[in-house]
């Protein structure tokens, strides 16, 4: 990590407003995109962004310098963010304990289908909030199905069908808004 952030880090702890303005300044963006695709919806990702540094400034104590700092505070967004959306939004849907993955995979080839960035945020941001939260957290943030379904607090099978699910559903929001590339 740079010399200059583990030195902002130390004036945060001795409770430098100016020192958190910079950190804030550093890593704002970063945090307000993460939460901006959990959330889906502006105004909150920017109060989820606010809140996450909330955390990150009081629990500075918590963070060892051996650690990745951006990982860190990433984590920190990224679990606020799901608040947002648990507090919105009824619980997600649990499966049966007994229950095997028998939705099909997409007849059609993905691989085939090439779709532009901002055809696949719009249509993501249409998504209903769990399928939203999921593919998120897959996709964007790098979280594995068993990763997920500790954060969420649902089983394993559950996160692999609404996976399916939130997939089959964003391509099909792309496909009705008639936005193929070929």
């Amino acid at each position: 990590m740079e010399r200059a952030t583990l030195q902002l880090i130390d004036s945060c702890r001795r409770g430098s407003r100016s020192a958190q303005m910079s950190l804030y300044n550093q890593y704002a963006r970063l945090l307000y995109f993460a939460c901006l695709r959990i959330i889906g919806n502006a105004p909150e990702a920017e109060e989820a962004m606010q809140d996450s540094f909330l955390k990150i400034f009081t629990r500075l104590d918590q963070y060892h310098d051996g650690q990745c700092f951006e990982a860190w505070i990433h984590r920190i967004a990224v679990h606020t963010a799901i608040d947002y959306v648990r507090r919105q939004t009824p619980e997600m849907e649990e499966l049966s304990a007994n229950h095997a993955e028998t939705e099909p995979e997409e007849a059609m080839d993905e691989e085939e289908i090439a779709y532009s960035v901002q055809q696949i945020k719009e249509a993501s941001l249409k998504l209903p909030a769990g399928y939203r939260v999921i593919l998120s957290l897959y996709l964007f943030e790098g979280y594995d199905m068993e990763e997920i379904a500790s954060i969420l607090e649902i089983k394993p099978p559950s996160v692999r069908s609404q996976y399916l699910r939130a997939k089959r559903k964003l391509l099909e929001l792309i496909q009705a808004n008639g936005s193929w590339i070929n």
